[in-house]
């Protein structure tokens, strides 16, 4: 079933409105008008069941049948991904993939061995991240349409640790503490019945700088190994989301 992300302020009592690109995909695109069954969300972790009716000149209304909440979140967590900057367009995979495995933010970062950089924060690179997003989050029935941040540094990154009930480091040097480990150590400590807030954190192509290293260490940031083989940096971070589904799911029990 086509599926279709909306504004609150397009839900009114048991109608939805819809205009602008997505009228268009309905109606020239897709074809579908009076009769027709679409599911829409409202980016709020809600989604709905909607009967079309004929459409206008410029919108196409439908009637709510039924409502209920997204199953494509995981609302016992909610894991932001800092992400160091990567060169070409890895980051368009790395946003499509972690919005598929059920991240909730993405914020991308600078660092010393980082071969890309964000000079200015209104670059278009940040535009067409989001449109990534969107687009990965229809396609996987997500309840919410993650947010790509404006980027940061890694002092910036740093200064937020006391923002999550846990902050892992994805460190390439570590051999000791393993992300399992680290989240079995977390579980026995952990008494909130809150989403738990985790920050994932991800280097660039070049690693970390000792220095880095050492500041992440010192604000309190739990380095893990993710195994024997070194991973690209596109690659790690699909890893410990992978594991952190895994281990939200029960499968660590």
């Amino acid at each position: 079933m086509h599926r279709f992300f909306v504004k609150p302020e397009q839900l009114l009592e048991s109608i939805v409105t819809i205009s602008g690109e997505d009228f268009k995909h309905i109606t020239k695109v897709l074809r579908l008008g009076k009769g027709d069954l679409i599911e829409v969300c409202d980016g709020q972790g809600t989604d709905y069941l909607v009967s079309l009716n004929t459409p206008g000149d410029q919108t196409i209304s439908g009637s709510i049948t039924r409502q209920y909440r997204s199953q494509g979140e995981t609302p016992e967590m909610r894991i932001t991904l800092f992400q160091g900057l990567p060169k070409g367009t890895k980051m368009e995979v790395i946003i499509q993939k972690a919005v598929e495995l059920g991240v909730y933010q993405i914020v991308p970062f600078s660092s010393l061995r980082a071969v890309s950089q964000i000079k200015d924060k209104q670059d278009k690179k940040i535009e067409r991240w989001q449109r990534i997003a969107y687009e990965a989050a229809k396609q996987s029935k997500r309840g919410i349409i993650p947010k790509i941040l404006l980027p940061q540094t890694l002092k910036e990154v740093l200064n937020q640790v006391d923002h999550y009930d846990l902050m892992i480091l994805a460190y390439e040097d570590e051999n000791r503490l393993t992300l399992k480990a680290a989240l079995e150590a977390f579980q026995k400590i952990s008494k909130t019945d809150k989403p738990l807030s985790i920050a994932v954190i991800v280097g660039p192509e070049g690693g970390f700088d000792l220095q880095e290293a050492a500041a992440c260490q010192a604000a309190r940031v739990i380095s893990v190994t993710l195994g024997r083989r070194i991973l690209r940096t596109e690659t790690a971070g699909m890893v410990v989301l992978s594991q952190l589904n895994y281990w939200m799911e029960g499968g660590s029990s």
